[in-house]
């Protein structure tokens, strides 16, 4: 299991570490981090009640992640997508189409290792100003990092540049959304949105104070389509002219092509992957019940070249009784004591088979 090392910057000036079996590297020598993405993470109402245990009268989300516990805690970071607010008043707990999950749903999360969330998706509003405050706080008192949503200005400027080292390489990591479905954020209130110049001003930063990677996270194209849209491929161009080194999308709600490639301008290699499908959700429209788990590796080599190496991708699956996240080749290998019903693993294995059809699906290196 790779070290969990959590030490980051907000625009250089606030920084916090958690430091885990952690030795000061030898920047002689090749640096790596090892880093996991996940699709979205909602939590319809069905879920909200497949949590609930009566003894405790609480929740906890973790059984649906604990057959992917270790693959998601064998990296230095893990990120995925959480698209619901977490409220803390029984009232509004709800699934669509105003997401507001119980603190209990941070669990899971929590338990399973998960680093940092994206909070800038067109949910992120769904609770009000008190959605967006009660989901920033929270995911910090649970150790998480959230990007993309702020509580006022001052906060704003406090955390929009978010730069995280591990091993010695700075990576900067930047969220935004396309909309919040056309709710107001009010109050003082920032959720990051798609914005031409903001993403030019935003990557010049992060290379300006020392960034060796350049992260962006979009919400953004249209939901079920298995295509990249114009709208996706105008934001990836975009991100990728203003010197990005990865684009990771979400929103379609199912999972899209990843390209890669080499920068003919500074031979410097590119990876994008245009939508990672739900990761947890209780969807069943066809396509949308999994995803994938997309890793990587980021490497400085002694001489200070930088590379992207060993992309890998794993195929899930949400069981829709218990919503457990099924890593598809570890339960046909017999890895995971359960047994599906005849109907629910043919179901599982056909999108399995759709998922192998897609551009980029099954890397081992790159």
């Amino acid at each position: 299991m790779a070290n969990k090392i959590k030490s980051f910057s907000f625009n250089l000036i606030f920084t916090i570490s958690f430091l885990s079996c952690y030795t000061l590297p030898d920047f002689s020598q090749t640096r790596q981090v090892r880093i996991k993405f996940v699709g979205d993470l909602m939590c319809h109402s069905s879920q909200i009640s497949s949590y609930f245990h009566a003894k405790t009268k609480s929740y906890d989300s973790y059984k649906s992640f604990e057959y992917v516990a270790d693959s998601l805690q064998n990296a230095n970071l893990t990120l995925g997508n959480l698209e619901t607010t977490i409220t803390e008043n029984p009232s509004e707990y709800s699934g669509y189409p105003k997401f507001g999950s119980p603190l209990g749903y941070l669990n899971g999360l929590k338990k399973v290792g998960f680093d940092i969330l994206s909070t800038a998706n067109n949910h992120s509003a769904d609770k009000g100003s008190y959605g967006i405050d009660t989901t920033i706080r929270t995911v910090l008192e649970n150790d998480m990092i959230p990007i993309g949503t702020y509580t006022s200005e001052s906060d704003y400027q406090l955390r929009k540049d978010f730069i995280q080292e591990t091993n010695g390489i700075k990576i900067a990591i930047y969220n935004y959304t396309y909309s919040t479905n056309g709710i107001p954020v009010r109050d003082g209130r920032i959720v990051r949105l798609l914005n031409e110049e903001q993403i030019n001003s935003d990557v010049n930063f992060a290379k300006e104070n020392g960034a060796h990677f350049i992260i962006l996270w979009y919400h953004y194209g249209n939901e079920y389509e298995e295509k990249p849209g114009w709208s996706q491929t105008k934001w990836v161009n975009i991100g990728l002219n203003a010197g990005a080194d990865i684009i990771i999308g979400g929103h379609p709600h199912v999972v899209q092509k990843i390209d890669l490639y080499q920068d003919p301008n500074n031979n410097e290699k590119r990876l994008i992957a245009y939508s990672l499908g739900n990761f947890l959700s209780a969807q069943n429209r066809q396509y949308t019940d999994g995803g994938i788990i997309l890793s990587f590796t980021l490497e400085i080599g002694r001489e200070g070249f930088k590379t992207i190496t060993n992309v890998e991708t794993e195929t899930v699956w949400v069981e829709p009784k218990n919503y457990s996240i099924i890593p598809i080749h570890k339960y046909k290998n017999k890895e995971i004591l359960m047994k599906l019903p005849k109907h629910q693993e043919k179901r599982m294995l056909d999108f399995e088979t759709h998922i192998k059809k897609i551009l980029g699906m099954g890397i081992s290196s790159f």
